[in-house]
């Protein structure tokens, strides 16, 4: 597990055990809460429950008489309520239950106090007596003075028997006892264990694949760019697996890169064994016979001139790839330009029999970069003059496309084209379409052509014509190109 994992896992950890925690925490206090006032409150009857029961049957006595008195009171023993007691002047309860001296006493003292005028009423009945009606119990707040006035075997009224007492069988008389509040160990435990696995499995599942993202770059870094972590994302879709396709493309990229380099460090060794090789054979052909040293020292000088303009080109694509400083674009007459490269490559096509047409634009400046324009379209020109047949036809046009915004060159030849499949690949270095070699070629000049053309944002593109020969398009932006 790395240093990321543990980061992860501490802080999802941490942030569910304080979660848990303080959750869990609200919950027991609530629950202790509530199971206080159960405990204060028995059976769930509170101070004004107690008053309303002793006002109704107040309320009923003189309605129903000292009958209807005991049929509510007897039907109140039948449920879980506080016991109403209802005693006579002459100490009688009216459902024969025994009451203590003490506790009558006491009710009828804080009767006559005026304590509690809502729990303990006096009430006069049809029978000619008059009856005390009370609730002992801990909500009337007489608890306390009932307590210390109880007898040694006093009926349990209050819920309060003691050890070794025995409550009678009345329903109304039994109290359950107080329940303890839960301890709130056993939540802590249960969520600390929770929060474990939850920030353990999280931990995993974000550190994972950034592990397998950093033994994917140690690979590449040590040569192997064959390798990919796209499937090892699993179906994944967030951002995470967008940096796995990313590193994918990358290292593909880096590939194709690293490959086109081996390729053309190829290409170039073997472009530059052969003048070389010719080199060493005239040397060895003029040491043989002095007497041909003129021809020998020509054909050294032609040799070396090869080599001389494969070096100029590979120093050029060399600087394309490493890239252009849009900085240095320079606003440029476009005609003129173009004027003077087919007025360079038209002495070439001369002395080849190959007519060469040009349809220029009107005075148009706009920005380039003139080096790399120029050679861009002299190379694509010279391309269609050597492998155009004899006594042909070379033809350069340019225009502006309707909105005026992007400048077009076509360059036609009528030679004998390139094959569908090959349209693409002759703008690789040293890329042979089955024709033979011209010796003025070095190989690199529609590679050039190409990149010098992406440089200025533009896009170049080969095709073959109905009518037979090559040709080659470009196409690029001139977004603020200017009218002499």
């Amino acid at each position: 597990m790395g240093r990321l994992f543990w980061k992860f896992f501490f802080a999802f950890w941490l942030a569910w055990l304080t979660a848990g925690i303080g959750v869990g925490t609200i919950f027991w206090l609530r629950e202790s809460q509530q199971q206080a006032e159960r405990t204060n409150q028995p059976n769930g009857i509170n101070v004004r429950h107690i008053a309303s029961m002793v006002s109704v049957a107040a309320n009923l006595l003189p309605r129903s008489g000292v009958a209807g008195l005991r049929d509510f009171i007897h039907a109140l023993r039948q449920e879980r309520f506080p016991p109403i007691y209802a005693v006579d002047d002459q100490d009688r309860e009216l459902l024969g239950r025994e009451v203590s001296a003490e506790i009558l006493q006491q009710a009828r003292t804080l009767y006559a106090d005026g304590q509690y005028p809502d729990a303990i009423r006096m009430v006069s009945a049809d029978d000619g007596h008059r009856y005390l009606l009370f609730v002992p119990s801990p909500e009337n707040g007489f608890a306390d003075n009932f307590r210390m006035a109880l007898p040694p075997n006093p009926p349990d009224l209050l819920g309060l028997a003691g050890p070794g007492q025995r409550p009678p069988p009345d329903r109304d008389n039994r109290r359950p006892p107080p329940r303890t509040p839960p301890s709130p160990i056993a939540p802590i435990l249960a969520g600390s264990v929770a929060s474990l696995v939850f920030s353990a499995l999280l931990a995993w599942y974000f550190a994972r694949p950034i592990r397998n993202l950093r033994n994917a770059f140690h690979a590449v870094a040590q040569g192997r760019l064959d390798t990919r972590i796209g499937l090892g994302m699993g179906r994944r879709r967030d951002e995470l697996s967008d940096l796995g396709r990313d590193f994918d493309h990358m290292a593909q990229q880096i590939g194709n890169l690293v490959g086109a380099q081996q390729h053309l460090l190829h290409d170039v060794s073997h472009e530059l064994r052969s003048p070389l090789a010719r080199i060493q054979a005239a040397i060895g052909l003029a040491q043989q016979q002095p007497e041909k040293l003129p021809a020998t020292l020509e054909r050294i000088e032609r040799e070396s001139q090869r080599i001389s303009d494969l070096v100029g080109e590979l120093l050029m694509l060399s600087r394309l790839e490493a890239g252009i400083n849009k900085q240095t674009f320079e606003l440029l007459n476009i005609a003129d330009l173009l004027a003077d490269i087919v007025e360079d490559v038209g002495f070439e096509a001369q002395q080849n029999g190959i007519s060469l047409d040009y349809s220029g634009i009107g005075d148009v400046r706009g920005y380039c970069l003139p080096e790399l324009l120029h050679r861009a379209v002299e190379n694509v020109l010279r391309n269609a003059v050597q492998h155009c047949r004899r006594d042909g036809r070379v033809a350069l046009a340019a225009d502006f496309d309707r909105h005026n915004t992007r400048l077009r060159i076509r360059v036609d030849d009528t030679g004998p084209g390139v094959p569908d499949r090959d349209l693409t690949a002759i703008f690789q270095p040293f890329f042979r379409s089955g024709t033979p070699a011209k010796a003025q070629s070095t190989g690199l000049g529609l590679t050039i052509a190409q990149r010098a053309i992406e440089a200025h944002g533009g896009r170049i593109g080969a095709e073959n014509r109905e009518a037979g020969g090559l040709r080659v398009t470009i196409d690029i932006p001139f977004p603020s190109r200017q009218t002499s």
